[in-house]
């Protein structure tokens, strides 16, 4: 076997074996940024125009003859107002995924930065722009005023809803799992991404009542426990026009949208170079989706992070990301938990009395310091009181 051979098998981080793999990067890299361009702020309506009529033809095409039907306009009145309609969404979704959650104010503030002298921003105020978004739930969610966007799977569920109601199909909390589990079987991802987007309309609706409170058209009895249809669903436009389930950047490989953030527990997994932490959700809505960190991003104490089973992540959704669907931007290692707590530490065996009784003792000194104390103080107040009474009920 030759030298060159040798290296090639024995040694992966071979320097030609590196330029190799490099190579293929940038390749994979190049064909994806020029079928996909780099997702930015700008108002380039003219483009998202054309992306609409030709990428989207289908989808596009059959709501614009639902937007004829409902409203009996022509098919150039229906294309227009149905563009208008996307041309505002797209402009808002990709300032939501760059910049983040914002209020209507910081939100409008932003889009008048993204437009250039020549252009007219399709919102007049902060009011009519925050109008819109509330008047486009199934893309954009409110949250303690500041306004997100919402999943892919979440919106294609409440599609499905809707046309298995208008079919007279029963939806009730007996018969939903079965119905998820029948929606799960109509997406069609790479593997990579099966296990997310099989759970990804979760962290949008959590329950059918959350539903009808969000979403208008959706009606919920609380006797029966049944979802139902409003006289008005019928006529909804976000409910039976399919394009906006599928926006320009719905299915952006390189969307990481920072509006979209995942706060829960993940397990450790294992380190990568160059020195990125891997985890896996142990979260009843992200079970086993993966994620990762760099650590010379964070400051976190490292040492913690690594002794302890469990990890609280904060973290963007990227949702077409093939290696991990979330990005963490911080991290919290969880000192107490089933697996990791005070007597049995991350062992998970019994460590004895006198060994926990050291553990509460450091602890005391360190962090629970200040709780200790106001424990102890607490305490000696009751007791005093307790001893107050004692004496007064003697005198008597």
């Amino acid at each position: 076997m030759s030298d060159e051979a040798y290296r090639s098998r024995f040694h992966p981080n071979d320097a030609d074996n590196k330029c190799a793999r490099e190579e293929r990067r940038m390749k994979m890299e190049a064909e994806i940024n020029e079928k996909w361009p780099q997702i930015g702020v700008q108002f380039e309506p003219d483009q998202w125009r054309k992306k609409y009529r030709e990428d989207h033809v289908e989808k596009f095409n059959d709501s614009v003859e639902f937007l004829r039907n409902i409203t009996g306009t022509s098919q150039e009145d229906a294309e227009e107002k149905l563009l208008n309609d996307l041309i505002r969404i797209t402009f808002v979704e990709t300032n939501l995924v760059l910049n983040g959650r914002q209020n209507a104010e910081q939100l409008f503030a932003n889009l008048l930065l993204a437009i250039n002298e020549e252009q007219e921003i399709p919102f007049k105020s902060a009011q009519e722009l925050a109008n819109f978004c509330d008047s486009m739930p199934l893309n954009f969610r409110k949250d303690a005023q500041l306004y997100r966007n919402t999943g892919v799977q979440g919106r294609r569920l409440i599609q499905e809803l809707k046309r298995k109601l208008t079919r007279g199909d029963v939806i009730d909390c007996d018969s939903l799992d079965q119905i998820l589990e029948n929606f799960r079987k109509t997406i069609h991802v790479d593997e990579e991404l099966k296990n997310f987007t099989e759970q990804e309309a979760q962290l949008d609706y959590s329950s059918l009542f959350y539903i009808s409170k969000t979403i208008p058209g959706f009606v919920y009895d609380k006797v029966s426990g049944c979802l139902g249809l409003s006289p008005d669903a019928d006529k909804s436009l976000i409910l039976n026009a399919p394009i906006f389930m599928d926006t320009i950047n719905s299915s952006h490989p390189l969307k990481l949208d920072l509006s979209r953030t995942v706060n829960a527990c993940a397990i450790n997994a294992y380190t990568t170079f160059p020195d990125c932490q891997q985890f896996y959700f142990a979260d009843e809505h992200l079970r086993g989706v993966g994620s990762a960190m760099f650590w010379k991003k964070l400051s976190n104490n490292r040492t913690s992070v690594m002794e302890s089973n469990f990890t609280s992540i904060h973290g963007w959704i990227s949702p077409n990301n093939p290696r991990h669907q979330v990005e963490t931007f911080r991290i919290e290692p969880t000192k107490l938990c089933f697996m990791n707590n005070l007597c049995t530490r991350s062992t998970g065996k019994n460590a004895g009395f006198e060994s926990a009784k050291a553990n509460i003792d450091y602890r005391k000194s360190q962090s629970f310091e200040k709780f200790f104390s106001v424990y102890e103080k607490l305490n000696k107040e009751e007791a005093g009181e307790e001893q107050k009474e004692i004496e007064a009920a003697d005198d008597v």
